[in-house]
């Protein structure tokens, strides 16, 4: 009996729940909003049964809501400009229905429904004022890049080398500017000073060099080093971390090798920038942290120059294997990392997919090119940022190399 009954009590208690919710938020308004609790508890009942009955009378019965919940809204007056109410009694009525085929979603679609009403004021503020021009035209950009032009693409090799997949080149094209402008807006909501660290993590997804760079500039220019210093090591954590992106995306089957070593690295980042704040003399140098360098809520541009470098990199590490065989590929992978470690990683796994290489020499590369990139912007953040700069991002850099050197040798690198 009660397995009959459960699609109708669940049905009940999702009504109850967003009819509640609606009642809460209308209550200064009673004679205005004429759907409360009870009814919206019946709407999902009624959904219930017409997810029981036949589908002739399942019509009839959703006929028969839709136009209650018209007739309703017709009669409260032109004052009356909303429509949301209504529109959630018939949702309401829908996850009745679905209450009978699949329980689960209809719980899971219910609480969104129910998160989504109740954050009506935080909605319309941030659609009103919160958002500006630029970044609505960003995130529609990002929207063409991956539901538009992402599904037309081969999702296959399309050169007889087996070095270029252009679903997959442009998967992670989509990634890297669905995550900037994830950054863009955790700066927003942030803060400048909490806003240097969350940046350069995210910002390291994109390019970590471009962000040390960016990072190390503000603290020339005077920004509190201790928050820029965390921003440089989160980037190179980020930047590690979409090594083990890149590899899962571009070759799957080398997702597991590239995380047991590249982990280690992003696991000591976020230990050093928790520890670091809290050790004397963080704070010696004060300033300023003035405004984040982001002027854009995607990086098309860098983007860009990534695929370029992709490119470029799996071209000469192809003609240096056939050239010297897998030492020469190794060679090219480490040398295109000191540049961008992203494009070296997808260079290794790719030539390791194709059989140039074996798994461990396309991670000994990996390897490599990390090590190469984390040289360069040590320099970069010494040179830019001054002596200030280095002291503090030293210690935490050398110990993310010296993390995936060990991670690499525990699991048979050597």
């Amino acid at each position: 009996m009660f397995a009959q009954a459960r699609p109708f009590l669940l049905a009940l208690l999702i009504g109850l729940l967003i009819g509640v919710e609606r009642e809460r938020s209308t209550g200064a308004e009673p004679d205005r909003r004429p759907l409360g609790s009870r009814t919206f508890a019946l709407l999902a009942l009624l959904g219930a049964l017409a997810g029981h009955l036949a589908p002739a009378l399942a019509a009839a019965l959703a006929l028969f809501a839709a136009a209650t919940l018209l007739a309703g809204y017709l009669r409260a007056g032109e004052e009356r400009r909303g429509f949301t109410t209504e529109v959630a009694g018939m949702v309401v009525f829908a996850l009745g229905v679905l209450a009978h085929h699949d329980p689960a979603l209809a719980v899971m679609l219910a609480v969104l429904t129910l998160a989504l009403l109740a954050s009506k004021s935080q909605i319309h503020h941030f659609a009103r004022a919160g958002i500006q021009e630029v970044e609505v035209t960003a995130a529609v950009v990002v929207l063409v890049l991956g539901c538009v032009i992402l599904p037309l693409l081969p999702d296959r090799y399309v050169d007889p080398w087996k070095l270029v997949n252009p679903f997959r080149l442009w998967l992670i094209f989509v990634l890297i500017n669905a995550l900037s402008f994830a950054g863009y807006v955790a700066v927003r909501l942030l803060g400048p000073r909490r806003g240097f660290p969350a940046w350069g993590g995210l910002a390291g997804l994109v390019s970590s060099t471009a962000a040390t760079v960016a990072l190390s500039q503000r603290a020339r220019e005077g920004a509190a080093v201790g928050p820029v210093a965390a921003g440089i090591v989160l980037a190179n954590a980020g930047s590690a971390a979409a090594q083990i992106m890149v590899a899962g995306v571009a070759v799957p089957a080398m997702l597991g090798a590239v995380a047991a070593v590249m982990a280690a690295p992003v696991g000591m980042a976020l230990l050093a920038a928790w520890v670091a704040p809290r050790l004397p003399g963080w704070s010696t140098k004060d300033g300023n942290t003035g405004n984040l360098p982001l002027s854009s809520p995607i990086a098309l541009k860098p983007s860009a120059l990534f695929a370029s470098i992709i490119a470029l990199v799996l071209v000469v590490s192809s003609l240096a294997s056939r050239m010297l065989g897998p030492q020469g590929a190794i060679l090219a992978t480490v040398a295109g990392g000191a540049a961008d470690v992203h494009a070296a990683t997808l260079a290794a796994v790719t030539l390791s997919a194709s059989g140039t290489l074996s798994s461990q020499a396309a991670l000994l590369a990996i390897l490599g090119a990390f090590l190469a990139n984390m040289t360069v912007k040590l320099v970069l953040a010494g040179w830019i940022g001054g002596r200030w700069l280095l002291v503090r991002v030293a210690p935490p850099m050398l110990a993310m190399m010296a993390a995936a050197v060990v991670a690499f040798w525990v699991r048979g690198g050597w």
